[in-house]
């Protein structure tokens, strides 16, 4: 850490992918926190650039033992133009203003980015491993990102089946070759030729490759289908040579037939829809420079749904044509270049054949991998691979390779691609990373969902929360767990964690979850939230927390139409009180003395709020969002009290987790007691026994638990330690956890974070006598109580709160009042051992 003139600043991260993503902390040593921006070669502004600044650095200011360094962290996030040489970042503080040189190019690849600045991090990170990542991220169709822009794609789509009138896809131009080889996979079969008869139009020519099926009765069947259908035709092998050998046989004779016509390959475990091959193949006849196109499906590695790369059932277990009907909707969208194609479901461009030639069957064998390595010929070639975002084919698995081959065929191909393609598993790597198909699969998940009248679609529960993690976070992922275990769909909404470009004004990040699956839209807004609930079914709006958004009243209001039924639809209301963030935006009711407020009268609420560093809550505005602020002059904490009594007063559910929580709440609000519910939490992440006995000695060891700042008493542990110093006590405080100062005393130890089921096994190593939790606010719950309290261990708590309603009904544990360090070490000095 260093200083450098009026400006302290250290840069802790430089990341360049599409975007430059800087972190670091800066603060003026009279103005406090920094402001920020970026300029690009000869002063010139990035296009784009996004701002989060204020973050909390206790670390910064016990290092330097300044103030104004409390809230000195920083992320910039900044759009590169192309070609960009040199980047600088400025600081500016009052009227002071200091430029950084923060990057240097060198060269014209991706990696040639040099670090300027000696208070930074030695090196560059790079977001992607090859300059084709790049490409990738670039490729997101970006406005799908916003969910009133998707869901719109789907104005007049139908409800199931084949894609409406509007979105038929237009008749290709010449004849297709669609070459199937068949081996096994008989209970594929029949369906698949029921459904390529019902699909493809006459003048396209299918060839069927038997490749010595053991099982005549294939054999005759592809005879009679020949025999019956003019533009069927049967390659008839006599011993079976593998899958590569029979396609290769397979597209000589579709060259034959039809030399100028592009060729599709097809798995017999597929399931098509209509309209599949004009989708498919359209794109390469609108793109030459297309080598290859793959659509979507549940099982296909990099195109797949609902993820990628695993593989997936049916989605929502929904028929395929019911699939295909959302995808079909993103007919308008251009192909999205990918790494390779994927053999199941694949359409060559005949140009490119001719080219560049087939499959190697010298360095493939049997079959596996061949695909991509004609894939990577093309494009050294200058053709490109894409995926078609209007088409869903699905991918049951098991027609093409018995599986005991697949292993084999899989590491030998493998060797191949890396020795020929050696950038090619990098490739995939980034466009993984860079993912630009989520915004497709996003959109295609929300239209399923939002299918009426289909018995069998989730409801969908709107769940508001914090971005941050503890105590609320733990309820939550624990409820979203309880909610999907009932069958439901759950949309989590949050304020953005980080700064994103083309964050909208009062941003917020959308996750759709269903069962094991996340589908995100991140950075809307309050609109793009409307889009979405007026397309699901919502069956509850649940608050888990408003900390932390920039417009808590817009999301109020947002709720209270909801619950009124607004759109026709009334929709019940939980609120989970976890904290008082409703009665003062200090959250934890810690004034701007440092002490627990007791919910005073409104008066004197307005008056410390101004004042009251611990009111900081996230303020939202078009050019920094990120900021944190103190209320200003105009604050009203009665209107503050007013708007969420409306709210309070619309809940049909009020969940409190104790009852000292709920009566601090009546203090500022009314809460009829038919509304309320008090059910504690059950720490299910842990199991607790009794400890042994610890072993008795001339010092007690008292182990303090958790994370500890203002509120959790760090203030009330610094200063048992001091009066342990100056009066020479037998006492040692073991800190289990993080503090939010430094302690440097022979009276305190501090062990570091832990992990809750290691808890008991570190107490005993350390000889622990008892444990106090110094906390100086009305704690709701308290999580790390249910870790200490069985133990058997003397636990001591303030006088407030959930914890001392609690520790009141264990034989081991006390109470301590005042709320002060004198009185708490007084009573800790009486400790001797397990009561």
């Amino acid at each position: 850490m260093t200083t450098h003139g009026a400006f302290a600043f250290f840069i802790e991260r430089i990341e360049v992918g599409t975007e430059l993503r800087v972190e670091g902390w800066a603060f003026h040593d009279r103005h406090g926190p920094c402001g920020f921006d970026v300029v690009v070669d000869h002063g010139n502004r990035p296009p784009a650039l996004h701002v989060q600044r204020e973050i909390g650095r206790r670390d910064v200011a016990l290092a330097f033992g300044e103030p104004m360094a409390e809230r000195s962290g920083f992320v910039v996030v900044a759009a590169l133009p192309p070609g960009t040489s040199a980047v600088a970042l400025r600081l500016s503080a009052g009227a002071e203003r200091e430029t950084v040189p923060l990057m240097l190019r060198t060269g014209l690849s991706l990696r040639s980015w040099e670090v300027g600045c000696a208070r930074a991090v030695p090196a560059v990170e790079h977001r992607f491993l090859t300059e084709r990542g790049l490409r990738y991220a670039a490729a997101l169709p970006a406005p799908l990102t916003r969910a009133r822009a998707a869901l719109g794609l789907f104005d007049g789509a139908p409800g199931a089946g084949a894609p409406a009138a509007g979105l038929l896809p237009a008749p290709l131009a010449a004849p297709v070759s669609i070459v199937v080889p068949v081996y096994g996979g008989k209970p594929f079969l029949t369906p698949l030729v029921h459904a390529l008869v019902e699909t493809v139009e006459p003048q396209h020519r299918i060839v069927f490759v038997d490749d010595g099926n053991p099982d005549r009765s294939i054999t005759a069947f592809l005879v009679a289908l020949s025999v019956s259908l003019d533009h069927v035709t049967v390659v008839a092998k006599p011993r079976n040579e593998g899958y590569l050998k029979a396609v290769t046989d397979g597209v000589e004779v579709a060259t034959r037939l039809n030399p100028d016509g592009h060729v599709v390959l097809l798995n017999t475990d597929v399931e098509v829809p209509a309209g599949w091959l004009e989708r498919l193949v359209g794109p390469i006849e609108a793109t030459p420079s297309i080598a290859s196109t793959t659509p979507f499906t549940n099982a296909g590695t990099i195109c797949g749904f609902p993820t990628m790369p695993e593989d997936n059932p049916p989605f929502l277990d929904a028929p395929v044509g019911e699939i295909d009907a959302a995808f079909a909707a993103m007919a308008g969208l251009p192909p999205v270049e990918a790494p390779t194609g994927v053999g199941f479901c694949m359409a060559l461009n005949r140009r490119a054949l001719r080219e560049i030639g087939f499959f190697d069957g010298t360095a493939f064998g049997r079959g596996y991998g061949e695909e991509v390595d004609w894939c990577r010929r093309a494009m050294r070639h200058g053709f490109t691979n894409v995926i078609v975002p209007g088409l869903y084919v699905h991918h049951r698995h098991g027609g093409s390779f018995p599986s005991a081959e697949k292993a084999a065929l899989v590491e030998a191909s493998g060797a191949v691609i890396r020795q020929r393609y050696p950038e090619f598993d990098a490739e995939v790597q980034d466009f993984i990373r860079a993912d630009p198909l989520r915004p497709i699969r996003a959109a295609v998940a929300a239209r399923i969902l939002a299918m009426r009248g289909v018995p069998r679609r989730p409801r969908t529960v709107l769940l508001f929360d914090h971005p941050g993690t503890g105590g609320a976070a733990t309820f939550r992922a624990k409820e979203v767990a309880h909610l999907q275990a009932q069958g439901q769909t759950v949309l989590l909404v949050r304020p953005p964690a980080e700064p994103v470009l083309g964050m909208p004004e009062g941003a917020v990040d959308i996750e759709l979850l269903q069962g094991s699956t996340a589908f995100r839209f991140p950075a809307n807004n309050l609109a793009d939230l409307a889009a979405l609930t007026s397309a699901l079914m919502l069956s509850e709006v649940v608050v888990n927390s408003l900390v932390g958004y920039a417009d808590v009243d817009g999301v109020m209001a947002f709720v209270r139409a909801l619950r009124q039924g607004g759109d026709g639809r009334a929709v019940p209301l939980r609120l989970l009180h976890h904290d008082y963030f409703p009665v003062c935006p200090s959250l934890n009711l810690i004034d701007s003395e440092d002490r627990y407020c007791g919910v005073p009268a409104l008066e004197r609420c307005q008056t410390c709020a101004p004042a009251n560093t611990h009111t900081r809550w996230r303020e939202g505005s078009a050019a920094d969002p990120g900021a944190a602020a103190i209320p200003g002059a105009g604050f009203d904490m009665a209107a503050r009290r007013r708007a969420w009594q409306g709210l309070f007063d619309l809940a049909d559910r009020h969940v409190v987790f104790s009852r000292s929580a709920l009566a601090v709440l009546r203090r500022a609000f009314t809460l009829p007691d038919e509304r309320v519910r008090v059910i504690p939490h059950l720490a299910d992440h842990v199991a607790v026994a009794p400890l042994p006995p610890p072993v008795s000695g001339p010092v007690v060891r008292v182990a303090v638990v958790g994370g500890l700042n203002v509120a959790k008493g760090a203030a009330m542990l610094a200063g048992m330690v001091r009066l342990a110093e100056a009066h020479r006590l037998p006492v040692q405080f073991e800190l289990f956890g993080n503090i939010d100062r430094r302690l440097d005393s022979a009276h305190f130890h501090d062990n570091g974070r832990y992990e809750p089921e290691q808890l008991p096994r570190l107490l005993a190593e350390r000889g622990c006598h008892a444990v106090f939790l110094p906390s100086i606010w009305p704690e709701t719950y308290c999580y790390v109580l249910d870790e200490v309290v069985g133990l058997g261990l003397p636990v001591g708590a303030f006088d407030i709160g959930a914890p001392a309603e609690r520790l009141r009904h264990w034989p081991n544990g006390f109470i301590v009042s005042p709320i002060t360090p004198e009185a708490a070490l007084s009573a800790l000095l009486r400790v001797k051992g397990p009561r």
